[in-house]
């Protein structure tokens, strides 16, 4: 089994990146040596979206971060970037990048989230058991701001008002998972919900049912063009379905104590010293106003396969 883990961040994600490659640090001595994991990481530091000229850290500040915390990742294959062009670039340029003939399964891993060391190990044997050729993973999450997260969400925070989700303190929830005495197990869901945050996909889900299309750049929410692709496929017999790994929960690191004040957590302290030319929102818009295309392209790409 040859899985890729994919992981996009932006300069001011450093300190993230460090919480991440230290899980997966700890994560690899409950891995099988019968598994082929690879790691593609890329630092984003394109000047379309910064000014390098006008900022008040240097990129080179944070390049030797980077290679200074790659190294918690030498266990594994790790395909370690650095983007330095002028060009818009983001995570759907690193999700096509990342496509490759002898990956049998992706898992995108969001900067900013606090997973368990278990996690990985757990994500990957419950891919050895499914028979569906379209699958993907999701481990459960604490409550969000809206109803439509409640079907991934843990019990013991399902509780939590709405308007409050952000007032969690993530490290009580990592305690909780930490203690956990929960069973491990994977449960289907009758309808599909996830963001991609800590998601596995099987490589049929990712490069067919949901294909990445080579005009995509920057940031943009895929998850979104997903769910609504799946939308469309759901009155057709094909063999899709999304799994939800009970007893791991992952959250925000940016939530609780690192919310209060700032919601970017330890982000902002780095957005402080940068020139932005180009937010992430400006980037979603742009990619959203453009959805419609792209479903139209990709449901007519899956017309003869599924006979829609």
């Amino acid at each position: 089994m040859r899985i890729k883990i994919t992981y996009h961040l932006m300069p001011w994600e450093i300190d993230y990146a460090l919480l991440s490659f230290s899980q997966l640090k700890k994560s690899y001595y409950y891995l099988s040596s019968k598994d082929n994991i690879v790691i593609e990481t890329v630092l984003n530091l394109s000047s379309y979206t910064i000014n390098w000229e006008e900022s008040k850290l240097p990129k080179e500040y944070f390049i030797d971060k980077y290679n200074q915390i790659s190294i918690l990742l030498e266990d594994y294959t790790h395909i370690k970037k650095i983007y330095e062009g002028n060009k818009l670039y983001g995570h759907l340029d690193l999700q096509k990048e990342c496509i490759a003939s002898d990956i049998d399964y992706y898992l995108s891993i969001c900067p900013d989230i606090y997973f368990s060391e278990h996690l990985l190990s757990y994500m990957i044997e419950g891919a050895k058991q499914i028979e569906n050729k379209y699958f993907l993973i999701t481990p459960q999450i604490s409550k969000v701001g809206d109803a439509d997260w409640d079907r991934i969400t843990n019990s013991k925070y399902i509780s939590i008002p709405y308007k409050d989700y952000l007032k969690v303190n993530t490290f009580d929830i990592i305690n909780d998972d930490v203690n956990s005495t929960d069973e491990i197990n994977l449960v289907p869901l009758s309808k599909p919900k996830f963001a991609g945050w800590f998601d596995l996909y099987s490589k049929y889900f990712y490069e067919e049912l949901c294909p990445l299309h080579e005009e995509w750049e920057g940031y943009g929410p895929w998850d979104l063009y997903s769910l609504i692709i799946l939308d469309q496929l759901s009155s057709y017999n094909i063999d899709f379905q999304q799994y939800l790994l009970t007893g791991k929960t992952i959250w925000f690191y940016p939530s609780g104590p690192l919310a209060e004040n700032n919601i970017d957590g330890f982000s902002q302290y780095y957005k402080n010293f940068l020139n932005l030319n180009i937010h992430k929102d400006n980037q979603r818009e742009i990619f959203e106003s453009k959805l419609p295309y792209f479903i139209n392209k990709t449901l007519m790409q899956l017309k003869d396969k599924f006979i829609i």
